[in-house]
């Protein structure tokens, strides 16, 4: 550990940093026969688990994991790959703030910590053994309550260089069926969340009324915690938009790099080497997704899924900063329609390169909602641009079929206001002309081809968190039952931007993507000017 970290000058100093964390569990086993026998599957996970003998648990896993020890924001999760040290992290983060408590009229620092599984048996199965690592049951100055299948508690007692500390930690489970209400008349100083993705959201809120209070902050000094760690979750799973897409003010993730990237943490655990990664990744082959959430660390699909996309590679494709339109080009926008409709903006660069800069993606609305977003859009980032605007070919219904189409939208717009591309070209003071097909394959083809390989000629920005989402995990084929034909995406509410940025990849490679409005019409301009000095031909004229 890290001398930032203060652990190493405590009365724990030695036994966290001679531990062994095999023995500390098996201690708790041999003690208790009953416990033996009543839980079978709990002593063979034990006997499983990595024999490491005597370890150093004072080190530092890493950078993140240290940041996480020591952070102070009201709410913090840390992800990562497996083994990564995340739920001994954890630990540690727990006896960190227990040392950051002011001491009461008895000079005693008093911490009170909850930690919640989602049932009693993951708590025995998981949360205690894990616990048990640090502090067995018989540890020196400790005293242990409770007993499977039910709560838990432990109190611990060590001093560090201001004076004593009692620590306490209750073992509690709140599972999906569970009643928030249930929480009342709980009182904890901070909550610790073991793999927060299992419990349920409703357990996060309520559990905001149970942190502060015991000891009460007249003595604590500040507001509760709570903490807990997670393996990167499926993208519909309530964590993912909560911690990676739009975090509330005082949440905060800190993200481990994956087993194999540049920096992986805790890799002296497993001999100083990548081999317990390489391991998992050789058993799992044939399934990639589990690979990419449990060894790459990030979000997506927790089964065998046939994505769209299945050349999507975040690392490749994200933009680590937010992308900026060129105003040399023009700007070319995709559109949906329909009751949730979207609008992608991107542009193709000289090189073919294929860059999405945003999206906007309604719940519910028209074309006066549509345009309405768009034009705030374009006003907020687009200063200056040329727009290049595509829409669903669908959305020409009912048009007037006598409609001459000169490529005026005002003239257009006198005549008939019947479709939703007239209601919306009207709306944004712009022609808005068909996509180039509405054949799915077609479609998705025009997405596919600047995915890869090679893999390079598209760019995603952060901030389009619905495209993100159908890359990673929602935009997904519908595989019907007894099937394999994959010629149908499953709906979702994804689908509707997926499809508008496919209306605007498929105006790739055409003029009206690669030269701004402007430009052109200069150019005809100059041409005409050129025109206009040049000598009449005269047909009867002969040759000479």
């Amino acid at each position: 550990m890290t001398s930032k970290i203060p652990l190493a000058d405590t009365s724990l100093a030695d036994a966290l940093g001679n531990a062994d964390p095999y023995r500390n569990q098996m201690s708790y086993l041999e003690a208790d026969d009953d416990f033996r026998k009543q839980n079978p599957e709990i002593v063979e996970q034990i006997h499983k688990g990595e024999k490491t003998g005597k370890i150093n648990l004072l080190r530092s896993a890493g950078p993140v994991s240290d940041a996480y020890i020591l952070g102070t924001h009201p709410v913090s999760v840390i992800c990562g790959p497996v083994g990564s040290g995340k739920t001994i992290a954890s630990e540690k983060k727990g006896l960190v703030e227990a040392q950051r408590i002011y001491p009461g009229s008895d000079g005693v620092r008093r911490y009170v910590l909850g930690n919640f599984r989602q049932k009693y048996d993951a708590l025995w199965k998981a949360a205690i053994p894990s616990h048990w690592k640090l502090f067995p049951k018989d540890f020196a100055g400790s005293h242990w309550q409770g007993a499977s299948p039910r709560a838990a508690r432990h109190d611990l007692y060590f001093d560090d260089a201001f004076g004593r500390i009692h620590m306490t930690t209750q073992f509690l489970a709140h599972g999906e069926d569970a009643d928030p209400e249930d929480l009342r008349g709980l009182e904890f100083t901070d909550v610790q969340l073991g793999e927060i993705d299992t419990l349920p959201e409703e357990l996060l809120i309520g559990l905001g009324r149970a942190v502060g209070r015991e000891p009460p902050r007249e003595v604590t000094r500040r507001t509760g915690r709570i903490f807990g760690d997670l393996n990167a979750p499926d993208v519909e799973n309530w964590t993912y938009p909560t911690f990676w897409e739009d975090p509330p003010p005082g949440f905060i993730r800190y993200q481990q790099p994956g087993g194999m990237d540049e920096g992986a943490e805790n890799l002296q655990a497993h001999g100083g080497d990548r081999a317990y990664y390489e391991q998992i990744i050789a058993v799992n082959h044939k399934n990639p997704w589990y690979v990419r959430r449990m060894v790459g660390a990030k979000p997506g699909i927790t089964r065998a899924t046939d994505l769209v996309y299945d050349k999507f590679d975040e690392d490749l494709h994200v933009s680590k900063v937010t992308l900026q339109p060129e105003p040399a080009l023009p700007v070319i926008v995709g559109c949906d329609g329909g009751l949730t409709p979207a609008a992608v903006y991107g542009q193709e660069m000289p090189d073919g390169r294929l860059r999405v800069l945003r999206e906007i993606a309604l719940e519910r609305g028209g074309m006066d909602e549509l345009a309405k977003a768009m034009l705030v859009l374009e006003a907020r980032d687009f200063r200056g641009c040329d727009f290049h605007t595509v829409c669903d070919p669908a959305m020409v219904a009912g048009e007037d079929k006598d409609l001459q189409d000169n490529g005026d939208w005002e003239t257009e717009q006198q005549v008939s206001k019947g479709s939703d591309r007239q209601r919306l070209a009207k709306k944004l003071g712009r022609n808005v002309e068909l996509a180039a097909s509405n054949v799915a394959s077609r479609r998705w083809d025009a997405v596919r081809d600047k995915i890869g390989p090679p893999g390079r000629q598209y760019l995603l920005d952060p901030s389009c968190k619905g495209l993100l989402r159908g890359k990673r995990q929602t935009y997904q084929f519908r595989k019907l039952q007894g099937s394999n034909d994959l010629s149908s995406v499953k709906p979702s509410f994804d689908t509707h931007v997926a499809d508008a940025e496919q209306y605007m990849a498929m105006e790739c490679g055409t003029d009206a993507a690669r030269k701004r409005r402007t430009d052109r019409r200069q150019e005809l301009a100059k041409k005409r000017e050129e025109n206009r000095g040049a000598k009449r031909y005269n047909p009867v004229r002969r040759a000479r």
